[in-house]
């Protein structure tokens, strides 16, 4: 069952979309992939909290729910995208491999030491696991490796997100290796956040919400014409004033329900920097919740930029 089936409101995921978002607006920011890798974890977080609802076992741990929810979340074509994706080979063969902080620690690690090479075997072991599974998918194709690749994925998650929160304060002093270490970790972790954001989310990649001149019959439906896809009726939460004798639209869960149209594209991916360039800097593309006739979609839509 996806996240997302059968869902009349946000819940937790509107939730798991403002974090999202805040690590959008980090990225535009040039703020450290590390803030940005764990602004996506919370936002991962909140997907997982929302899917336990309607777990039988609503008690298991974190990285065992965190397994289960991409097991048995994603659908099969989104499970393809996943174990296929440049994103997870880039995070499984990443040189050198992540070591676990955590067996760092236990075995009396120091910054200003160098790591005793038996050491650093050790703390790479959930990597070389990881290494070990996506190899032999790779060579044979057997799915029944799929469930163990993905199992190792997601411990090695847990082993980053456990890494970053631990930040780089020490008995020592300021870990600045560890710093560093972190900063290329997340440079091929935040892909593959991004990409599991959007398969457990059904694809909002695929998705724009139009609630000005974008929509059909509207001054600048252009835009998007060309783009084979379906357009239905959704409304939102929040605001929409002029500006500049344009519409503008401020998100609010709480805000007025407003009628808007939803857009669904396979095309609209390849599309963005187009639409984007066209909006231009007066605008951002952010996440939002909308509601449709069957359920909430979470969906791409342009926002003010912070300078407008």
């Amino acid at each position: 069952m996806s996240v997302l089936a059968g869902r009349r409101s946000p819940g937790h995921l509107g939730e798991a979309v403002v974090h999202f978002n805040r690590a959008l607006d980090a990225m535009a920011s040039a703020s450290s992939t590390v803030e940005v890798a764990r602004a996506l974890f919370d936002g991962l977080n909140k997907i997982q909290t929302e899917w336990l609802f309607d777990q039988t076992d609503q008690r298991i741990s974190e990285v065992r729910g965190f397994q289960s929810m991409i097991r048995d979340g994603l659908q099969s074509e989104a499970r393809d995208a996943f174990l296929q994706g440049q994103e997870l080979q880039s995070f499984a063969l990443l040189q050198p491999q992540i070591m676990n902080h955590d067996t760092l620690r236990r075995h009396r690690y120091r910054p200003d030491a160098e790591i005793d090479p038996s050491l650093v075997r050790d703390a790479q072991e959930e990597h070389k696991k990881l290494v070990t599974a996506y190899r032999e998918l790779q060579a044979s194709g057997n799915p029944d490796i799929e469930d163990r690749v993905l199992k190792r994925a997601t411990e090695l998650l847990y082993v980053v997100r456990s890494n970053i929160a631990h930040g780089e304060k020490t008995l020592y002093g300021p870990d600045t290796k560890k710093r560093e270490r972190d900063e290329t970790v997340c440079s091929v972790v935040v892909p593959l956040q991004r990409i599991l954001f959007d398969l457990l989310l059904e694809r909002p990649s695929r998705r724009l919400v139009a609630y000005g001149t974008l929509a059909p019959g509207q001054a600048n439906h252009q835009v998007v014409a060309g783009l084979s896809g379906n357009w239905e009726t959704c409304t939102l939460r929040g605001s929409i004033e002029p500006s500049r004798d344009l519409p503008v639209f401020s998100w609010n869960p709480g805000g007025m329900e407003l009628d808007a149209h939803l857009f669904t594209s396979s095309q609209l991916p390849n599309s963005w920097a187009r639409i984007d360039a066209f909006e231009g800097e007066a605008y951002k593309r952010r996440l939002v919740p909308a509601r449709t006739e069957t359920g909430i979609a979470i969906a791409n839509v342009y926002l003010a930029s912070r300078n407008r």
